[in-house]
């Protein structure tokens, strides 16, 4: 099966409405450029202490933005749930409805610290209209345990894994290449497709870079690191099974150190 899919990089606004409205305007371009799944940054819409003090969930507003471009939309936001607060995403339906959350299992630093977020502790997949979704959200993608949840992603049979993120960087060091790479091996460790969307607000030392990834071909295309842009590509989920049946006959069967 082939799909058309779309990765945005923006500079994500501040206030709510405004951080619809951007959206909003770019998955229409996107959809008009053919693509039936569209990825934007982490937390592409709203704002965390507003959510925080109030409690309002984004769902409702995701939906119709969904609903009326008639695509797969993916992205997170800040939600409190009872007395916790999550950095949540969802893939949306084109009729609005959830089919995958991820409640991102390693938030950063600066987000459990300043804002109290609680790690999430699952990963799921859908089987949808456009092939079999996973998502991760940002810093889940590039740490140390980053590979048991591409592996878990594989297991559970994903053929696209999602990515929504920040990418912030320290200016003690050049993280760019660190990132990347750990988010093209997550492609390979997972054989699924993997397409990360990456936000360029300048604020928080976010660089861009977004990125379409195959599980045979490797990176399929890149972001800049400062210009809003969409990025759009007609997958072949075949290689996802081609990767995986190579894996059978060549990978070793245990560990063994």
């Amino acid at each position: 099966m082939k799909v058309k899919v779309a990765v945005l990089q923006y500079d994500v606004p501040e206030e709510t409405d405004d951080s619809f409205r951007k959206l909003d305007e770019l998955v229409d371009k996107a959809v008009k450029m053919g693509a039936r799944l569209v990825v934007a940054p982490e937390t592409a819409v709203g704002n965390a202490g507003e959510t925080k003090e109030t409690g309002v969930d984004l769902l409702p507003r995701l939906a119709d933005i969904a609903n009326k471009h008639g695509a797969y939309l993916v992205t997170s936001y800040y939600k409190k749930d009872g007395d916790k607060f999550f950095n949540q995403g969802y893939v949306v339906a084109p009729d609005g409805k959830p089919v995958v959350g991820h409640k991102k299992v390693y938030p950063a630093k600066p987000e459990v610290d300043n804002l109290g977020v609680v790690a999430g502790n699952e990963v799921v997949v859908a089987d949808t209209e456009v092939g079999k979704l996973g998502m991760l959200i940002c810093k889940d993608g590039f740490n140390k345990n980053s590979h048991f949840l591409y592996e878990k992603l594989g297991e559970l049979g994903a053929e696209i894994v999602c990515i929504p993120a920040w990418s912030i960087g320290w200016k003690e060091m050049n993280t760019q290449e660190y990132v990347r790479n750990l988010y093209t091996y997550g492609a390979f460790a997972s054989r699924t497709f993997v397409l990360m969307s990456d936000c360029i607000n300048k604020s928080f030392n976010s660089y861009g870079r977004s990125l379409i990834v195959s599980p045979i071909r490797g990176v399929l295309q890149e972001g800049s690191v400062d210009k809003e842009e969409i990025l759009v590509q007609e997958l072949d989920l075949d290689e996802v099974k081609q990767a995986r049946e190579f894996d059978f006959w060549w990978q070793p069967k245990e560990r063994k150190v």
